[in-house]
């Protein structure tokens, strides 16, 4: 049986990319707090009339295809609208169809525009709107940013190593055909065809567990009132940049060159609150890193709250590692680096 198990996310999902890349379809399930649906996704550089027909069978027949921005923007393919009332924000764009591809509505004619869609040959010129099929724009950073089956779809074929482009439509109830399949049925009709179920939320665990929590980004001279600083930019697996301020050379980093980290205080960086005493160190500490031609600030971003760290322990958590491999990065001894530890401000009426 390969539907849904026991088995750990990173099995379930690497099956899913084993399947993606040999032209099959897979099951991905939504959250539970999302529409709780199933779709069947496919990579559309791999569509065949086969596995289309398969498609149309067993779901709605409203097919679309899941693109990166990117693609959209080459294919010119803007919004089906220019604001959506979508409240789970499916980003639809205009309809399309292969150019010169008969009718365009079978499985055969919409196979080959979906095929198309995922060709990194094709042009705006070889395709016609409206048309069959719905390209659908996948955002930037795929489920990390947004839990959908767009998202999921991009990220499965791209991490299967084929073009990320993924043909999905949602599958309908067997029990109730006026419904869309719901779990458990899901996993029954998965089993029944042999096919792989994975959530969203095991590719999002999966992409967590996988990809590399942050990459360095540019360096760029910053001269400061408190002397020169090297900037050091940085983001996370989630899309949150980051800074590392450097006093001195960065090839003169070493273990134990002083580290002090800083997470964004909206009160003290921004509004100088003085209840707040989160920039008063920052800047004590950058002073000192200044007068003395070596030292490293990281600044991490930090939406949780607006004045001093966090006191989410799954957001101080993921801080915490993400503080920690800046200072790696960089040759530093994450052991040794003091934090901004300020109290919460206190309200008033």
């Amino acid at each position: 049986m390969t539907s849904r198990s026991t088995r750990p996310a990173s099995t379930r999902v690497r099956a899913a990319l084993t399947a993606i890349a040999a032209g099959r379809p897979v099951v991905v399930v939504d959250d539970m707090n999302r529409e709780n649906e199933g779709n069947l996704i496919l990579a559309a550089s791999l569509a065949t009339t086969e596995t289309i027909a398969f498609l149309i069978r067993h779901t709605s027949g409203f097919l679309c295809v899941a693109l990166p921005e990117a693609t959209c923007d080459r294919l010119g393919l803007p919004a089906m609208h220019h604001s959506s009332d979508d409240p789970r924000g499916a980003a639809y764009c205009v309809a399309t169809d292969l150019r010169d591809n008969g009718t365009g509505i079978s499985a055969t004619a919409r196979a080959r525009t979906i095929a198309a869609l995922g060709d990194p040959d094709t042009t705006a010129a070889d395709l016609v709107r409206p048309g069959h099929v719905i390209p659908l724009r996948g955002r930037a950073g795929g489920v990390l940013t947004r839990r959908g089956h767009t998202e999921a779809g991009v990220d499965l074929t791209r991490l299967a190593g084929v073009t990320p482009a993924a043909a999905l439509a949602e599958i309908v109830s067997a029990d109730f055909p006026a419904e869309m399949a719901r779990r458990p049925e899901l996993e029954r009709f998965a089993a029944e065809h042999g096919l792989v179920v994975v959530t969203v939320a095991d590719i999002v665990e999966y992409r967590r567990s996988t990809e590399a929590r942050v990459v360095r980004g540019a360096i760029m001279s910053m001269p400061t009132q408190y002397g020169q600083f090297d900037a050091v930019g940085y983001r996370d697996v989630d899309g949150n940049e980051h800074i590392a301020l450097v006093a001195g050379s960065l090839a003169g980093i070493g273990p134990d060159t002083p580290t002090y980290v800083h997470h964004e205080c909206l009160a003290a960086d921004i509004f100088g609150v003085a209840a707040c005493d989160c920039g008063v160190r920052l800047a004590s500490e950058l002073a000192r890193f200044g007068r003395r031609g070596s030292g490293v600030v990281v600044f991490l971003r930090n939406n949780d709250r607006a004045c001093g760290p966090t006191t989410n322990n799954a957001v101080k958590e993921s801080l915490s590692k993400i503080e920690g491999w800046i200072l790696e990065d960089l040759g530093v001894d994450p052991n040794q680096a003091p934090q901004c530890t300020a109290p919460p401000l206190s309200r008033t009426a």
